[in-house]
């Protein structure tokens, strides 16, 4: 046999790969890391041969740096508690204007006050809704009215009393289209349901004029120069509960009759005084603010709602 001279055998095989990525948004504008990239590997194997001996060369391989193609991660964006606010208050009465406003008049401190009241929920949060909870009128024991505004006498206005908010005489007042209101629907309510009446003194004297019965006057303190000591909310339910004990009335299941964007923070200060209260179902609360009341923040929506949430915060 004839011997075959040396020779050698070369095998060279190259394999690529491509490469690719992606990224997601979500509905919060949230930052989302981007989706790692692949690349190429390549493998190259060497193989030796001659007529006396075969070796073979272990196989080297040289892979490129990988990214990270772990998933994505998510950081949601904080919600700014005067966007929320803002956002809220346009839910809660279908005017993102009026919203504008009203969180346009709170300083940062009053927004954080805000925002802890409300357990940082100032989207959700129940303890700033506008719709009162309500009850059947047949389970009502007792008709609670909250007063909202009054006005000056028209002899008071003659002798130019004082209209800016402060502490009027008391025979300088009167009742007002609101509070006249409220009589009317809690004479119309007893006449269905008779239960007896605790009533601030501007919706009491209403009450008297139209001949209604069983009627607890809930009057404001009088000073020595006959002006009155303001009396709050959280005044009334007291100064009621206090009444009503003295004249042997059962409160029972309390309903709670006010001015409409009163009436959230009424059933708070009623329960907070230990009463359990709704608004009687079936019945519309007076809701046309009065321009011409002797309470300035009374006398309309923008001017009410700051008022209104901010006395919430400080019921018991």
């Amino acid at each position: 046999m004839r011997r075959l001279p040396g020779r050698f055998v070369v095998v060279v095989a190259l394999m690529a790969a491509s490469a690719c990525g992606g990224s997601s948004d979500d509905t919060e504008s949230a930052a989302t890391a981007p989706v790692g990239s692949d690349s190429a590997a390549t493998s190259i194997a060497v193989t030796t041969t001659t007529a006396a001996t075969t070796s073979t060369a272990e196989p080297t391989t040289t892979e490129a740096t990988m990214p990270d193609t772990s998933v994505p991660t998510t950081t949601a964006a904080p919600v700014d508690p005067r966007a929320a606010l803002i956002r809220r208050i346009t839910d809660e009465f279908g005017d993102a204007d009026l919203a504008a406003s009203v969180v346009g008049t709170l300083d940062d401190t009053t927004i954080g006050v805000l925002d802890q009241f409300a357990d940082g929920d100032l989207l959700g949060s129940p303890a700033l809704s506008y719709a009162p909870s309500t009850a059947p009128a047949d389970a009502v024991d007792s008709l609670w009215i909250f007063a909202y505004g009054y006005r000056f006498t028209a002899d008071a206005l003659a002798q130019g009393v004082d209209t800016s908010g402060g502490v009027p005489p008391m025979d300088a007042l009167e009742p007002g289209p609101t509070n006249e209101a409220l009589a009317r629907l809690a004479a119309a309510f007893v006449t269905e349901h008779p239960v007896p009446i605790v009533a601030q003194w501007e919706v009491a004297q209403v009450l008297a004029e139209l001949g209604v019965a069983d009627v607890i006057s809930v009057e404001p303190d009088i000073a020595a120069d006959g002006t009155i000591a303001y009396l709050s909310t959280a005044g009334v339910a007291a100064k009621g509960l206090r009444l009503a004990a003295e004249a042997g009335v059962t409160v029972g299941h309390a309903g709670v009759l006010c001015f409409a964007d009163h009436a959230v923070r009424c059933l708070m200060t009623a329960r907070a005084a230990g009463m359990t209260a709704d608004v009687p179902a079936g019945l519309e609360l007076p809701a046309t603010y009065d321009p011409e009341s002797g309470q300035p923040w009374t006398r309309d929506r923008a001017g009410w709602i700051p008022v209104d949430l901010l006395g919430r915060t400080v019921i018991g």
